[in-house]
């Protein structure tokens, strides 16, 4: 009985390790996150300490890897990850679930041993969790960027009533993220229509952006917030947010991308790219593109997604990305011909011929 007893031990030993060593290196190498890569290598060192107080040759002794015969069993899903934010939680719980083990097993292996130092490396790994999975999950949505349709739903073009089926014709149509802009609108309007898109766009797994409200965003539970000119500071704004939640600002010149990102933004809106008509409280206002150098621009200065807006079709959307864009931004377009579905269709069609043709 005593070698099985060391044999759960050392499995538990060796899955805490490599669990911790896999978050680690998450933490250290992909997201550039040093502080929580120490507080995950500190407590693999505890582990490694921990391990010392069994015999190693009783742990040597009780290794039968030709005698299990759940090594290679992996249930559903073990065999993928989908993410950055998956492959961290698969591995932190895993430890969790091994550190967990190796408490109770040593109680069998050292009676009375009234310091057993599993405990709070259990709590330790809890609060690793808890503070690591909001910048993978903020993260995951940054990604979600590369070559995407970004739409627009605009109360100008949409009639509060037609809002949840222009969403959900949006979200089959191939939109990626969907930003709700109600310029003419009361706060409490705004909201209600907010929760219900939220919703929508979770059912879809789509991301949803609030136009200029902070607190809207926050209590709608949406994915980010974008900000423009007269709005808050990234780097205030992310004081208000949850930390998985993204913000995008709007540039307005040349030097306002790189001050964008160095406040902490998540994205970049840069245009207009060609010329387009805004449909203002007065009417419709045409204004100028200013072409795509200014994506050149924004690309050369920044590494945060950049979002291209402004008279995009299908026809310039591969001149957006070709120019460094990683989302094109699309209002007026989605309405023509009030065929939502068909627009963002076409739109989704063109980014992925243009994908293919850089691969």
């Amino acid at each position: 009985m005593e070698q099985r007893i060391y044999a759960a031990i050392d499995a538990n030993l060796n899955r805490a390790l490599e669990g911790v060593r896999v978050c680690e290196d998450v933490m250290r190498f992909c997201l550039r996150r040093t502080d929580l890569s120490t507080r995950l290598k500190d407590v693999r060192h505890r582990i490694a300490g921990a391990a010392k107080r069994f015999p190693s040759g009783m742990l040597l002794h009780g290794r039968d890897v030709e005698g299990d015969g759940q090594k290679y069993v992996d249930l559903g899903g073990e065999g993928t990850r989908n993410s950055l934010a998956d492959l961290f939680s698969a591995n932190i719980h895993r430890a969790m679930e091994a550190v967990r083990s190796l408490e109770e097993f040593g109680k069998l292996a050292v009676p009375g041993w009234d310091d057993n130092p599993f405990q709070n490396m259990r709590f330790s790994l809890y609060d690793i969790e808890r503070d690591g999975m909001p910048f993978l999950k903020r993260r995951q949505k940054i990604d979600s960027f590369r070559r995407s349709l970004y739409a627009i739903l605009d109360s100008s073009y949409v009639k509060r009533d037609d809002f949840d089926d222009a969403v959900t014709k949006m979200i089959r149509g191939g939109a990626s993220v969907i930003h709700l802009r109600m310029k003419a609108s009361g706060k409490g309007e705004i909201l209600t229509a907010a929760r219900d898109i939220a919703t929508l766009c979770r059912e879809g797994k789509v991301l949803f952006i609030v136009n200029d409200h902070v607190d809207i965003a926050v209590l709608a539970g949406a994915d980010g917030v974008h900000l423009g000119l007269n709005d808050l500071r990234a780097n205030e704004a992310r004081k208000l947010i949850p930390p998985d939640m993204i913000i995008g600002i709007t540039a307005y010149t040349a030097e306002d991308p790189a001050r964008i990102e160095s406040d902490g933004a998540d994205y970049v809106a840069v245009g207009p790219v060609f010329d387009t008509v805004y449909n203002s409280a007065s009417g419709p206002v045409t204004i100028k593109g200013t072409g795509v150098e200014v994506i050149y621009r924004a690309r050369a200065a920044v590494s945060m997604p950049i979002v291209a807006i402004g008279g995009i079709t299908p026809e310039g959307a591969g001149r957006a990305f070709s120019a460094g864009a990683d989302s094109i931004a699309v209002a007026s377009y989605l309405y023509n011909d009030n065929k939502i579905e068909e627009n963002c269709r076409a739109l989704a069609e063109a980014i992925e011929v243009g994908t293919k043709a850089d691969e």
